[in-house]
């Protein structure tokens, strides 16, 4: 293979035992008397260049401030610093600099061939390297970004199957259409400023929605009963956690979700259902949702009783700080006022 190299010096009869030499060795060759013929040169040239021979001593434009242009315009092109004998310091300077490689004048012909053919096979083998590289990360993020949007399009379709659910559970119960939908605007807005992480607000969305998912399973004459309910049909309202569950656990898309909808009916002193959880042991989220659930279904109408005022609601909330309610939690909603969004 002919590699081009160009040769830059202000000093005639060095460009041209250069230009001999480099010839007779097979290479294509270029000459420039100075740092600005050189770059003019480069502004067509550059991409036929394999190596660049530099002067370091020039007038105008010296080759270590040529060596900067050079590194920040033509990084792929090596260059190899000429420098006096007696200046192997400056030679040196110019590798910290960036340059492959430099000789000492005069320049032995056995040793420029060698140290040319040295400098542009570890710059051709970096490049590939680095194009390898710059290769494999495209393909790394390509690959993620398919990961993404293969993970968004889960996350649409459980949404969508979540909110399908969600629906069927209200049209069953007419009394309590819209429920789960404000009871995640609630449960949102406590979240947001109790600083939860996106993951668990998804979480938290999912898990609102599908909250009384067990219902389905509960007869419709129990479920819109407008008097009071005898003890073995409040018995089968109370399993709807459970229910709802077991319903969830053939989905595996659904499980961040499985402990909102099992344990929503826990109290904060542990006198709640199914599993009489109590503080800590119940799950922030879960929480969170019992609170936002209390507080919806105070302020709506029932098939059984019509809904309390805000006031009332507000009172009955309060009451039960550290009884039904975490205590924090509490203390969040009434300081940050989410009841007059309702």
């Amino acid at each position: 293979m002919s590699y081009h190299i160009t040769v830059t010096d202000d000093d005639i009869a060095i460009r041209k035992i250069l230009q001999i030499i480099l010839k007779k060795e097979g290479f294509s060759v270029s000459i420039c008397d100075s740092g600005n013929s050189l770059l003019d040169h480069l502004k067509d040239k550059s991409s036929v260049i394999d190596c660049i021979i530099l002067d370091i001593k020039m007038p105008g434009i010296s080759g270590l401030e040529l060596l900067g242009i050079l590194k920040t315009k033509y990084p792929l092109i090596p260059v190899i610093m000429l420098t006096a004998f007696t200046d192997l310091d400056t030679g040196m300077k110019a590798i910290r600099k960036g340059a492959e490689d430099y000789l000492s004048k005069p320049v032995r012909r056995s040793e420029l061939v060698s140290r040319i053919d040295d400098v542009i096979k570890k710059s051709k083998k970096k490049y590939a390297e680095k194009e390898k590289q710059q290769n494999k990360s495209k393909q790394q993020q390509f690959l993620e970004d398919q990961l993404n949007e293969a993970h968004n399009t889960i996350m649409r379709t459980t949404m969508a199957t979540i909110k399908a659910f969600s629906e069927t559970i209200e049209q069953k119960d007419p009394y309590t259409k819209g429920h789960c939908t404000r009871v995640f605007e609630t449960a949102l807005l406590l979240g947001k400023k109790i600083n939860l992480t996106e993951s668990d607000l998804t979480i938290l969305e999912g898990g609102c929605l599908l909250h009384d998912i067990g219902k389905i399973g509960i007869p419709e004459n129990i479920l819109n009963k407008p008097g009071k309910l005898t003890h073995s049909e409040y018995s089968i309202i109370k399993s709807h956690p459970e229910a709802g569950e077991k319903i969830l656990k053939y989905i595996d898309m659904f499980t961040p979700y499985t402990s909102i909808v099992r344990n929503h009916h826990e109290r904060f002193d542990g006198a709640g259902y199914p599993d009489g959880l109590s503080g800590s042991r119940i799950p922030l989220l879960v929480r969170i949702v019992t609170l936002a659930d209390a507080f919806d279904a105070m302020t709506s109408d029932r098939s059984y009783r019509k809904s309390l005022t805000l006031d009332n609601a507000l009172l009955e909330i309060v009451h039960n700080k550290g009884k039904q309610f975490d205590p924090e939690l509490v203390n969040v909603f009434i300081n940050s006022k989410f009841y007059e969004k309702k």
